[in-house]
């Protein structure tokens, strides 16, 4: 075989084997696309997780707030209207574009089996300036320790927060945190997680809202003192 030839059969090889791994690729991303396109149908899955340990988990956190705002002499708000702990369900609605007439009706169903964490609580008789002092030494010391500070806002724009995320847990579950302070005094403290799937067998209410501790520990500070509500 000349030389000539040689050089033709090299180029044939090597177009043979330059058109096999582009049809390699072009098959890989076909199926790429194809769970791509079935992760939108179905839609996020929500992360799964036992509530009551999601609650206690809050409830340590929002402690960790407390302990670095640094306001040893502040009261609980015995007239605070938050519900303490409490699981919701009205605003866990099924995803994905398979459910996409649920996601745009005005009054979308809830998806079974789930649900959202909160807590909240305040404390009372916190002037504003005060408020801000102590949130800005909470996103110093949080941030230090992990936390993310989404937002905060100074008593310079009005009403004082802070928002805060706080580290990730291993089940997946995201939580928002923070603090709000009102022109009354009242500094609230909460912490609120996505919507998560509870364990087949969680105890629940007939709605499917499940069980969690109602009254919050945190600050225990606060509430270990005989006048505290």
């Amino acid at each position: 075989m000349t030389s000539r030839q040689l050089d033709v059969a090299s180029s044939q090889k090597w177009r043979a084997a330059r058109f096999g791994a582009a049809g390699v690729l072009v098959v890989g991303g076909m199926f790429l696309a194809g769970l791509k396109a079935i992760d939108l149908w179905r839609g996020e899955t929500f992360p799964v997780a036992d509530p009551v340990a999601v609650a206690q988990r809050l409830d340590a956190q929002t402690q960790t707030i407390y302990d670095a705002l640094q306001l040893p002499q502040a009261r609980l708000d015995p007239d605070w209207p938050g519900g303490g702990i409490e699981a919701t369900i009205d605003n866990c609605h099924p995803r994905g574009l398979g459910n996409l007439s649920s996601v745009l009706s005005d009054s979308p169903p809830n998806e079974p089996g789930t649900a959202a964490v909160n807590e909240s609580w305040a404390l009372e008789g916190v002037p504003a300036t005060v408020a801000a002092e102590a949130m800005a030494r909470a996103e110093r010391t949080l941030t230090a320790a992990g936390w993310k500070a989404v937002s905060y806002a100074g008593a310079e724009a009005g009403d004082a927060s802070l928002k805060l995320t706080p580290p990730a847990a291993d089940d997946g579950v995201v939580v928002r945190a923070g603090v709000v302070a009102f022109p009354s005094g009242a500094l609230e403290v909460y912490a609120t997680t996505e919507c998560l799937r509870y364990p087949d067998g969680t105890e629940a209410d007939r709605e499917g809202r499940p069980y969690v501790p109602g009254r919050p520990d945190a600050p225990s500070q606060l509430r270990s003192r005989p006048d505290s509500p």
